[in-house]
């Protein structure tokens, strides 16, 4: 998990929990603080940013070439979260354990959270992508990373006999991209009782489209 820190000093040494941040987590807290406070990133300086997490420009240079390659980071780390968040259904193993259709609203949950967390930063990363080949080639490595995690966890439910008939590699690619389209633009947006049914909505699509209906 990304920790979002408060606002550091260049003389204090930036720790969350006890553990020292990393420059892309000071990065990261810093960039999201600054989206969050209504600054565009397109018109966000390495020197703001850079100031904001206590930082000195040379640092920054002497980790990043520039701010798209800092995003193009920030979002490998976001997408590690939201496999993380997705818990067994995204998991490194699916074939291990077969995903369960009650744990599918548990996943979304988790990956709406992910997404409301750094809902910032995905703003950002998708208004950058259109003009820059390296972050929409990044953007598609995520949703390959996502939809094959997705496809090799309706294989294993179709080993065991779950799913719909027909239920394959389409619809997990299907499915995946639904899910991070709709929850991603709409879950950051949405709280409490909405918040629930959205939620609810999405799990519901997905549950549907996989296993195969229960016998009476």
């Amino acid at each position: 998990m990304l920790p979002i820190a408060p606002r550091p000093t260049r003389r204090t040494r930036v720790k969350h929990g006890g553990k020292k941040l990393t420059i892309e987590e000071r990065l990261l807290a810093a960039m999201q603080r600054m989206l969050e406070q209504g600054q565009r990133y397109v018109s966000l300086s390495v020197e703001e940013l850079a100031a904001e997490a206590g930082m000195s420009r040379g640092t920054f240079y002497s980790h990043f070439r520039d701010k798209n390659e800092l995003i193009a980071r920030l979002m490998a780390l976001i997408t590690d979260e939201i496999v993380d968040s997705a818990g067994n259904w995204l998991g490194p193993d699916p074939g291990g354990q077969r995903p369960r259709r009650e744990e599918m609203q548990a996943t979304m949950v988790g990956v709406s959270g992910t997404f409301r967390k750094h809902r910032a930063i995905l703003s950002a990363f998708a208004d950058s992508a259109r003009q820059d080949d390296a972050l929409s080639l990044q953007f598609q490595k995520m949703m390959d990373t996502i939809c094959g995690r997705c496809r090799a966890a309706i294989a294993a439910v179709n080993r065991s006999g779950g799913c719909r008939p027909g239920t394959g590699d389409d619809i997990a690619d299907a499915l995946s991209w639904f899910v991070v389209t709709y929850l991603g633009r709409f879950s950051p947006l949405r709280e409490g009782e909405e918040l629930e049914r959205l939620i609810k909505a999405v799990a519901d699509i997905c549950a549907s489209a996989i296993f195969a209906d229960e016998k009476s």
